[in-house]
């Protein structure tokens, strides 16, 4: 008989708990705010909403951001990165039931952001975070303007090994939106590679990942 796809091809995602102040404060302080994404089967339409019921929740409380916003200066914006009650997103099923979670890391290197994405037992399957250089202090851009979809310089973050931060084979990164959405708007468009070994669960909550990279990097610039 047919194989039966664990999930469709098309879902729709949509942020349905914050608040009108919480992405105005977006700006000084990335990735602070309460929030929650539903990931549905299909496209959501407010007039029939169980026509696309929910596969996944990602969600959070109020946190710290991961930096600060002081002030302009002539060189540019002048941030303070934060080091404890940091974002993260919590995976969950259409029961409730804990997936996964990622979680947004501080260490010694403040100038590379990182993530640490953990399974429903809160064991940590993967590390994400991007290529660097200088001794690791600093992220590293691939510039390679022949890629099909691809911007010409670009930060992927890639499914690293937590303990020995080799990729495994996974990515999230961000693609060339299009003239229009790339010049008048500041819409992102992104791309997830899994891990040949991911499970469904560990899929979900990588997307969930992807969805905590926009909030606590790019965001910043967008509010």
């Amino acid at each position: 008989g047919a194989v039966k796809k664990p999930y469709p091809t098309i879902a729709s995602i949509s942020e349905v708990g914050t608040t009108w102040c919480g992405r105005c404060c977006s700006f000084n302080a990335p990735g602070h705010r309460q929030t929650k994404y539903e990931v549905r089967a299909g496209i959501y339409d407010e007039e029939a909403p169980n026509g696309a019921p929910v596969l996944w929740t990602h969600e959070k409380a109020e946190t710290c951001g991961a930096n600060v916003y002081l002030g302009q200066t002539d060189s540019g914006q002048l941030r303070v990165p934060c080091c404890c009650n940091l974002p993260y997103l919590v995976t969950k099923d259409a029961n409730g039931a804990q997936l996964g979670k990622t979680q947004y890391l501080c260490d010694a290197c403040l100038f590379v952001p990182k993530f640490s994405v953990h399974d429903k037992n809160d064991n940590e399957v993967y590390r994400l975070r991007p290529d660097t250089c200088f001794f690791g202090c600093c992220v590293r851009c691939r510039c390679t303007c022949n890629t099909k979809d691809g911007k010409c310089c670009r930060v992927p973050f890639l499914v690293r090994d937590p303990k020995t931060l080799e990729p495994k084979g996974g990515q999230v990164t961000d693609l060339w939106a299009g003239l229009t959405s790339e010049m008048c708007t500041k819409r992102n468009t992104y791309q997830i590679q899994y891990p040949p070994e991911c499970d469904n669960s560990m899929r979900a909550t990588l997307l969930g990942s992807a969805l905590l990279v926009d909030l606590v990097i790019f965001e910043q610039d967008q509010d």
